[in-house]
């Protein structure tokens, strides 16, 4: 009985009317009679032994102990096992665990304790697992017995890696410890399918209750070789890729197992010399030479012929072709293997926006010839051939053009199609030695799979990585939800709490439908990129169903503990405890407020209407009518105009005066049929309704917006000859309301007649013009709306359902946001434009004009706040909509401010510029950034501000966006504002969102009438109180301090409008790069056969080297969005300027690649460039 395992008691019971003789059954499903017959089977057969005991206490109860033999002890002398497992299934639903049951005292009214039914004490949500983790625990010994290995860990520890600039703190050393680790000496880790359990008397078993399967000892895989890094945002995961990549530079991956090197054994006419023999070995054994010869040259030494050496061999293996395909007759043998190559060359798969912020981060923490890095974009129309590939240590890839490379099938073929060549993806004849994935659950954790994961299963890899702090919406660290908590004075310990707090509050299992979204982006990263086994193992083969073992929910749709999937975190994922890293890093504090504003008149206008447009929707559909916005049917329509309703707190021009009348002429009419039956509150509400709908309708403020497309300014003693030409309502007053489109061209006007002796001369003049052109582009767009908008069921749509009109960019009054002169342009030096060239009336009647404010509350406070910080701070405003964004670049234009703008229609290359550049330029002060486009892995520690435009329903995303700035690298309080109008359906959402459970934000997360709660509240919002006397005390719509209008403060002004983006990092004129393609250089045959190749990298100099120069041509200005003149194209200048931050060498090398990097700034000293479209770093 010594190999036998205490398994635990059947619980027994009779009917006691039936006397002693009555038939014993077992306690559980179905009540089966005992003795059973697989019980009886398995016993003679020696499975299992039996023991009765009587219940002490009741005779109609009995306990049947039953002890086991594992399948590992003795298997040979029994039959099939298969019997076996049948039976401990079987037994699964019937065994009592406990020690009551074993010794037959149990209570017949207690459940069973059972193998099935783990402690549920120990349950646990998929975000408290994975923010209670252990953090990483390494040691020098954890590297393996590889001396190359030992030394890289070492160098690990003692900050002794190899071209490493940054220091990096102690938990960043832990986490590219514990990567290391991970990939070279893996650790073993039991079969989650077996969890571990200890019999009664005490000895540990493992056992799976779903299959039957019963071990003494445990069965043991090797953890994969990579995971997923998932240390929070802003805390240096990027710098630990590169620590890690510089730590191994060099390493080669080892030919995988079962497979043979290909490397023939020739035999050499003449005996060879030593270093070619020494080369040949090297290559074979996948010693790490590069960085051992990389240390060497800093002290001085030359190998020159040891490289080339080495260059003759490559360490190769045949890898075989499981699933061969019948070749053309006209080939002579089908491939049922293909040659690879041993390469130590990283593959970092990026996401586009990320691309140019890689180059810039390898660049800062490395030093110079450090890393040989290889860029492949968008623009890069071929793979440079392997030989090339397998010279670099990172190969920085966009996903984009990463996905291009996946154009046939998925069985590493490279299957030919019909009138096509035969393709072959350079990236696929090599096996690499690491592919890293930035922000990777983009794709890695796909519920299906994309042309980058099966082109990733085409390649062969050793090491891989998912790099994300969020690698599933639960998977996301408890500090990032801190970050939306409102300031508190006891920082340290409102931390703590807040940390224990957040903890607590959702440790319990989070809604069902959010849980299993999870658990399937896990899966996919588990089993589609990571291979885990047994997870990922094909079936027939060991194979683990996911879904079986770890599914939150069993058959019978009952929810379960999964007590191993925090086994299989733990050992996929690297990241630290926020509270280990405050012992290492203390970010500056971060002070999250919520600013209130009262509503101008025109943003109470514009509010009212739509509520204008509910209620005489409730009222005169009764409520009940299929015309009611509130049915299920119409709820399409209402999110849109809840949402529109959203926006309109900053501004809205979305309502047509016909569509106000309509409303009217409607509610009216059921108001006159009704009179005698309509309730007290319904004719009340009508009532109002009806009073906002006219006063917006006789607002010749509100008519022009709503025309024009408009956002209003107040300007303050315009001259009078001209305010009747430039009034956007034709009224002239004092202050003048004008459209800040027409603000700008006043402005304009009047600066570029500077050297005359009156500048306002003409103003009249061009103020006539500029309405008329605004008016026909505003009759235009009319009929193009009214043309293309969709009518449901025959039927008007109703107001305020419709997208807002998008403004157009005009290239002459829209700049892009890089405005600067020529030089020819300059008429005055420093940062102010003296009016002293005029006499002296016309100089007094320019200086007088002031903007004093805007008719949007929160684009007052935003240019005021803007104004006062934009000297000390640098700025950033998120905003939701490209309406918005396009008025405030608008203001900030007219008040002299230069932005950047990093906007969802510019192209992936300027918008990385823009940001690139407004974190090393002191000349942009402020980023307007899309919300959508800031969700992960931007780096914008530049900003110390961050307004906040209109606020985020979803937590996650703000959280998000305010980690952009409070990160690594940030050395200043960061201060973040959320602006919300008083007394507005917005504050209420808030409001509510802070007050909401996880479920309920879960539930809410794509629509806000998805919460009960703020559905009644949207049911019953009122009008916002407008009094008579508001519009002309300009409630909430002034600045702090005006500002003068025909007074440039940003530097000289450009007469023609021409933009000079000198000093935009790494962008390159547009014109200047299509010259380049159309006329490229002449070569003689000679300089053709050295097949010279166009290199990129980062140079020691400050300058920006482009094409020949090209002379300067006026172009109209470009929009911040892509559009407008040119077509969104970049400076229409290609002279070589001075740069003021570190660019790009571009230079076309004629000469052996060896001979080209003697300049100061190039890369390594040996190896020809990347090939077609490559870029070298």
């Amino acid at each position: 009985m010594d190999d036998y395992l205490a398994f635990g008691t059947i619980r027994l019971v009779r009917q006691s009317d039936h006397g002693e003789h009555a038939a014993w059954r077992m306690v559980g499903p179905k009540n089966p009679i005992h003795p059973h017959p697989e019980l009886t089977k398995a016993e003679a057969r020696g499975w299992i032994r039996t023991t009765f005991l009587p219940h002490v206490d009741d005779p109609t109860y009995a306990s049947l102990k039953v002890h086991v033999l594992p399948e590992d002890v003795n298997r040979s002398s029994r039959g099939s096992i298969q019997h076996l497992r049948k039976l401990l299934k079987l037994l699964g639903d019937l065994i009592d665990t406990s020690v009551e049951a074993w010794n037959g005292c149990f209570d017949p009214n207690t459940p069973m304790q059972t193998y099935k039914e783990p402690d549920f004490s120990q349950e646990e949500s998929l975000f408290y697992t994975f923010n209670t983790l252990a953090p990483p625990q390494i040691t020098l010994g954890d590297a393996g017995t590889r001396v190359h290995d030992q030394q890289a860990m070492g160098d690990v520890f003692q900050d002794s890696i190899l071209g490493l600039k940054t220091q990096l703190y102690p938990y960043q050393k832990r986490s590219v410890a514990a990567m290391l680790q991970k990939e070279v000496h893996p650790s073993k880790s039991r079969d989650p399918r077996k969890p571990q359990f200890g019999d009664l008397n005490g000895t540990e078993f493992y056992f799976d209750v779903h299959e039957g399967v019963l071990l003494r000892h445990p069965h043991l895989y090797s953890e994969c070789r990579g995971g997923i890094l998932a240390e929070t945002m802003g805390y240096g995961k990027t710098l630990i890729c590169i620590a890690l990549v510089l730590a191994t530079r060099g390493h080669y991956p080892a030919i995988p197992e079962g497979r043979i090197s290909a490397i023939p054994e020739e035999y050499n006419e003449r005996t060879p010399s030593l270093l070619a023999l020494a080369a040949k070995k090297i290559k074979q054994a996948g010693v790490p030479w590069k960085s051992h010869f990389a240390a060497l040259e800093t002290e001085g030494y030359h190998f020159d012929s040891c490289t080339a050496a080495l260059a003759e061999y490559d360490g190769e293996y045949a890898e075989p072709i499981f699933h061969p395909t019948t070749p053309d007759r006209k080939n002579k043998k089908r491939e049922d293997f293909r040659l690879l190559r041993q390469s130590f060359a990283t593959l970092l798969i990026v996401p586009p926006n990320l691309l140019v912020q890689w180059q810039h981060e390898i660049k800062k923490h490395t030093h110079p010839g450090a890393l040989d890095v290889l860029v492949l974009d968008s623009t890069t129309k071929d793979i440079p051939p392997w030989k090339s590939l397998m010279k670099y240590d990172i190969v920085l890839i966009t996903k984009a053009r990463f996905e291009q490379e996946y154009r046939d099938d998925h069985l590493n073929q490279g299957r030919q199609f019909k009138g096509s060549e035969k393709f072959r993806s350079q990236l696929t004849e090599v096996r690499w030695l690491r592919v890293i994935c930035d922000e990777g659950h983009g794709f890695a954790g796909s519920s299906y799979k994309t042309h980058a994961v099966a082109m990733l299963d085409k390649m062969s890899i050793e090491r891989r990585w998912v790099v994300s702090g969020t690698p599933s919406h639960s998977l996301q660290g408890v500090e990032v939800n801190l970050a939306l908590n409102e300031t508190n004075d006891n920082n340290e310990l409102s931390r703590d709490h807040s940390i224990r707090t957040a903890l607590e509050r959702r440790r319990a299992k989070e809604a069902a439908d959010d849980e299993l979204k999870d658990m399937e982006r896990l899966r996919a990263i588990v089993v589609n990129f990571l291979k885990v086994q047994p997870w990922a193992n094909q079936k027939g083969a060991d194979y683990a169903d996911w879904k079986k073992y770890l599914h939150p929910f069993d058959a019978s749709q009952n929810r379960r503990f999964a007590p191993a999937l925090k086994a299989i975190l733990q050992s996929l994922i690297v990241r630290h405890r926020i509270e280990d890293i405050d012992v290492d890093l203390c970010l500056p504090p971060l002070h999250n407020t919520t600013v209130c504003l009262e509503p101008s008149y025109y943003d109470k206008l514009s509010m009212n209407l739509f509520r204008m447009v509910l209620t005489s929707n409730a009222v005169t559909s009764e409520r009940v009518d299929d015309d009611y916005m509130f049915q299920p049917k119409n709820r399409k329509y209402l999110d849109e105009l809840i949402n529109n309703q959203r926006r309109s707190s900053f501004h809205w021009v979305g309502f047509t005066t016909h569509e106000v009348a309509e409303t009217l002429r409607v509610s009216k009419k059921y108001l006159d049929e009704n009179l005698d039956t309509i309730s007290d509150g319904d004719g009340a509400l009508l009532t109002e309704a009806i009073m906002n709908g006219e006063r917006a309708l006789n607002d010749s403020g509100w008519r022009a917006f709503s025309f024009y497309h408009e956002i209003g300014v107040y300007v303050k003693d315009f001259p009078d000859a001209a305010a009747q030409a430039w009034a956007l309502n034709g009224e002239p007053s004092n202050p003048l309301l004008l459209g800040t489109k027409q603000a700008r061209e006043a402005q304009q006007h009047v600066l570029k007649h500077l050297e005359s002796g009156d500048p306002s001369f003409g103003l009249v003049g061009a103020g006539i013009r500029a309405m008329f052109a605004a008016r026909e582009r505003a009759t235009e767009e009319m009929k193009a709306r009214e043309k293309a908008r969709p009518s449901p069921n025959g039927k008007p749509p109703t107001a305020g359902t419709a997208e807002e009109p998008k403004i157009k960019n005009q290239a002459a009054t829209f700049s892009s946001p890089v405005r600067f002169s020529k030089a020819e342009t300059l008429l005055a030096a420093g940062h102010k434009r003296i009016l002293s060239t005029m006499d002296a009336e016309a100089t007094a009647s320019l200086a007088k004009p002031k903007v004093i404010g805007f008719t949007s509350a929160k684009l007052n406070y935003l240019c005021s706040r803007v104004l006062s910080l934009q000297r000390a701070e640098k700025i950033i405003i998120f905003y939701d909509s490209n309406n918005i964004a396009f008025w405030i670049a608008e203001a900030l234009e007219l008040l002299s401010v230069k932005f950047l703008i990093y906007a969802n229609t510019l192209a992936v290359a300027r918008r990385a510029a823009y940001l690139a550049t407004f974190n090393q330029s002191d000349v942009f002060r402020v980023l307007l950034m899309d919300l959508k486009q800031a969700s992960h892995g931007l780096h914008v520690a530049a900003a110390t501000r961050i307004f906040i435009v209109s606020p985020i329903w979803q937590p996650d995303v703000e959280s998000q966006a305010i980690k952009r700035a409070h990160r690594i690298g940030q050395t200043r309080p960061v201060y973040v504002e959320t602006l919300v109008l008083k007394g507005t359906l917005e504050e209420k959402i808030l409001k509510r969102r802070r007050q909401m459970s996880k479920a309920e934000l879960v539930k809410a997360e794509k629509s806000v009438l998805d919460d009960d709660t703020m559905n009644g509240v949207i049911r019953g919002e009122g009008f916002l109180k407008i009094t008579d006397d508001e519009k002309e005390r300009m409630k909430g719509g002034t600045l702090d301090d005006p500002v003068p209008l025909f007074e440039r403060r940003d530097g000289p002004f450009s007469a023609d409008g021409t933009e000079d983006s000198d000093l935009i990092v790494g962008l390159e004129s547009e014109r200047a790069r299509n010259k380049r393609r159309k006329t490229p250089a002449k070569r003689t045959r000679k300089d053709h056969d050295k097949r010279p190749e166009r290199t990129v990298r980062f140079g020691a100099t400050d300058t920006l080297l482009l094409s020949p120069p090209v002379t300067p041509v006026a172009q109209p200005r470009s929009s911040i969005f892509g559009g407008g003149g040119g077509s969104g194209s970049d400076s229409p200048f290609a002279t070589v300027q001075p740069k003021k931050s570190v660019g790009f060498m571009i230079e076309t090398n004629t000469t052996p690649a060896s001979a080209a990097n003697h300049g100061a700034g190039s890369g390594p000293s040996s190896g020809p460039g990347p090939g077609p479209g490559g870029m070298l770093t």
